[in-house]
């Protein structure tokens, strides 16, 4: 099991984040696990989401993720776009 994404946090990640853009009649177009996790403790203490979309330049039809919590380690994960708008 991986480790909680919260700097100095040696207990196991359960909860695992993931982001999600649907369409008007809510199923997805994407909806990849962003491979960070947070323990039982840090899951429900709240959060600040900042997201920031960057279009990639060479339409690869792929999904990265950067997530870190106060600019600790940060964790990448691309996912292929399999669905279409």
């Amino acid at each position: 099991m991986p480790n909680c994404l919260v700097p100095n946090c040696e207990n196991n990640g359960n909860h695992n984040l993931g982001i999600r853009l649907r369409r008007p009649e809510t199923s997805a177009i994407w909806a990849p696990n962003c491979d960070a996790f947070l323990c039982d403790e840090h899951a429900d203490q709240g959060y600040t989401v900042d997201l920031v979309l960057t279009p990639k330049e060479d339409n690869d039809r792929t999904i990265t993720s950067n997530v870190s919590v106060n600019g600790g380690n940060v964790v990448s994960r691309t996912t292929n776009i399999v669905h279409h708008p």
